[in-house]
């Protein structure tokens, strides 16, 4: 994912979009939740391996 640079002074359109979607809703994740950042981050590597193997 390093070829994704979401700093939003050098991106824009779909990229920086999605970036901030799937950062507010993991704030509203962890706010309902009571989750820790590391088990919020486990959770989405959970779904990078999830599409990496079956595919979307």
């Amino acid at each position: 994912m390093s070829r994704f640079n979401f700093d939003d002074t050098e991106t824009s359109g779909i990229w920086w979009s999605t970036n901030v979607s799937i950062r507010d809703m993991c704030l509203e994740l962890k706010a309902d939740t009571k989750c820790e950042d590391i088990e919020i981050a486990e959770l989405l590597r959970s779904i990078a391996k999830s599409i990496e193997v079956n595919g979307l």
